[in-house]
């Protein structure tokens, strides 16, 4: 979606719903998407923030961050937080949006950058200044 301000929203409410609940149990979504405590059918909105993580990855580089012949090895991945920056594209992605990316796709959702952080952290900071950059530094 894009709004009068031409901001660019990104949304799948195939699978949402409305919720005043903490903790939710349902597992739903797209696998390659899923936070590992999702996998374990306890999780809150920080699910939806190493879906975000997820999206990044694949947007600067192509790749899916947590890859398998089938879900067994993909789960497998997802609750190691198995990925890694190897392929040749992200040799100029910068280290700041690498950054990001290691601290929305924590296991722990008491470490993972909740929505505040992950907005004040120095990629999106040097957005604002007009610096923000996928490649270089």
């Amino acid at each position: 979606m894009i709004n009068a301000e031409d901001d660019v929203r990104l949304i799948d409410f195939g699978l949402s719903k409305a919720s005043k609940k903490k903790a939710m149990h349902t597992v739903a979504g797209t696998p390659f998407y899923m936070a590992p405590e999702v996998l374990m059918e306890n999780y809150s909105t920080k699910a939806d923030i190493w879906s975000l993580g997820v999206l990044l990855y694949t947007l600067v580089s192509g790749y899916l961050p947590f890859q398998g012949s089938n879900n067994r090895e993909v789960f497998a991945r997802i609750k190691s937080a198995d990925f890694h920056f190897d392929h040749k594209e992200f040799n100029s992605v910068s280290d700041d949006c690498k950054d990001l990316i290691r601290n929305l796709l924590v296991v722990s959702t008491k470490k993972r950058f909740d929505g505040q952080q992950a907005l004040k952290h120095t990629w999106f900071k040097k957005q604002e200044q007009g610096k923000l950059s996928i490649h270089g530094a």
